[in-house]
């Protein structure tokens, strides 16, 4: 799901997701800040690695990145529809199964899910 947000809106819950969620950020060497966002886009790709909408939406956000360059911070939130998919280590497996380069967080009590006032996965 992709969404527009104002920036006070974004303040607001950037707490929550600079936080890194409960289970922290993946797929990168350190957490990102509000210094890597600055100046730049960010979209916020809000997924599950067993959701094969989400999946779909994998060649979408590697063509924006090529496009965008270093202007655009895309970082997936996975926020798990089950039980089974709240674990970091199968989080980080899929993200790198499926070639994912940019930083993802596991958002595995929808904390930042619901500060963006997300309702559904792709």
């Amino acid at each position: 799901m992709f969404s527009f947000v104002t920036a006070a809106f974004a303040a607001s819950s950037f707490d929550r997701l600079a936080s890194g969620g409960v289970g922290g950020w993946l797929n990168v060497t350190r957490p990102i800040t509000a210094e890597d966002m600055k100046g730049r886009m960010v979209l916020l790709d809000f997924w599950t690695y067993g959701c094969i909408n989400c999946m779909q939406v994998i060649p979408d956000l590697e063509y924006l990145e090529q496009k965008f360059g270093d202007s655009l911070l895309i970082i997936g939130v996975h926020s798990a529809k089950f039980h089974g998919e709240q674990g970091s280590e199968r989080i980080l497996a899929a993200a790198q199964r499926f070639g994912l380069k940019h930083p993802v967080i596991n958002d595995s009590d929808f904390s930042i899910w619901k500060s963006f006032g997300v309702r559904a996965w792709p």
